[in-house]
């Protein structure tokens, strides 16, 4: 007999998958995270509503970095999109300076 545990998860996954699924087509406004921890070659970001988006880029890109990236494949817990534009960079410095306090 399957718990109900498993039957929430079978249905929670499937709807996180037609959520995802219906933003396919769609252009969204992200903002770069970095280089993809499974694949490095793919870029990471957010989406405005926090969706995780996997998409390659020609160029490295500085996390903060805003792009526009076209969805073009979903799974479950993340997105798929092909680059479209480059938007703003960061003015930010990527490394903060650290000095030990004796």
């Amino acid at each position: 007999m399957i718990s109900r545990f498993e039957r929430l998860r079978v249905v929670t996954e499937r709807t996180a998958l037609a959520a995802s699924r219906s933003r396919i087509g769609r252009i969204e406004e992200v903002i770069v995270e970095g280089m993809s921890r499974k694949n490095p070659d793919r870029t990471t970001g957010r989406t405005r509503q926090n969706k995780l988006i996997h998409f390659v880029s020609q160029l490295p890109l500085r996390p903060g970095t805003y792009a526009t990236v076209e969805v073009t494949d979903a799974g479950k817990h993340h997105l798929v999109g092909q680059l479209c534009d480059v938007g703003d960079t960061p003015i930010h410095k990527v490394r903060l300076a650290v000095h030990a306090v004796h």
